[in-house]
């Protein structure tokens, strides 16, 4: 995979951020909270390396189809894990260096920025306020289980139709796992993987733009 796009990205007006692995470095109070979540309920740890493999996705999804949990235990364990990120580990995520300028500098040309992640939509906001961020970005949307947004594709729907544009407007997708780009098929979005998040050899195998650093990511976004 190379740092080579189709088309050029450097006019797309549009521009979609995933949040953890993307925008800031969330591994450190993630796997905190999947730590404290395993210890709370008394379920075996899987191992520091495969929890790895849990950051991005929904959890109740990596629960369930890496660890064979029913629906109801997955839950169980997510909810100890969001009790000990919002009161602890969303302070330990920090943005990766160059992503604030990148933001700006787009926001700046005149293009539209927002996050479009796995996390809860009420938890980013509560991450990229704590970090300074919130107000650089035109929407931060994220999933809501009592609307029914749990997957990235739905979230993207709902991002999209929050700032009132289309696919045939013109956004493109940026995020560090397959899943990102996979949500972003589903609505004819470009997507752009970068490296420097939690994916791993399957992201850069796959046949998509791929940026390995934030200042090639700028190069493609910006010129």
């Amino acid at each position: 995979m190379t740092a080579v796009t189709s088309r050029d990205l450097t006019s797309v007006p549009v521009v979609l951020l995933d949040l953890d692995g993307t925008v800031v470095e969330s591994a450190p109070g993630i796997l905190a909270a999947l730590e404290h979540a395993f210890n709370a309920c008394g379920e075996e740890h899987p191992g520091a390396e495969r929890l790895q493999s849990f950051i991005g996705p929904p959890l109740v999804d990596s629960f369930r189809s890496e660890l064979g949990m029913d629906a109801e235990w997955a839950e169980a364990l997510r909810l100890a894990y969001t009790d000990h990120y919002l009161a602890e580990g969303y302070r330990l995520s920090v943005p990766y260096a160059g992503m604030a300028d990148l933001i700006a500098g787009l926001r700046a040309d005149g293009r539209t920025v927002a996050i479009a992640t796995n996390k809860p939509e009420t938890t980013a906001r509560r991450v990229l306020e704590h970090q300074g961020l919130a107000a650089d970005l035109d929407l931060i949307g994220g999933t809501d289980l009592a609307a029914g947004r749990t997957q990235k594709a739905q979230v993207i729907a709902s991002v999209l139709q929050r700032l009132g544009v289309s696919a045939a407007d013109g956004a493109v997708m940026v995020g560090d796992r397959l899943h990102d780009a996979e949500g972003a098929a589903v609505h004819g979005l470009e997507a752009v993987l970068v490296g420097w998040g939690s994916g791993g050899d399957a992201e850069r195998a796959a046949d998509l733009p791929y940026a390995a650093t934030v200042p090639e990511l700028h190069r493609m976004l910006r010129g």
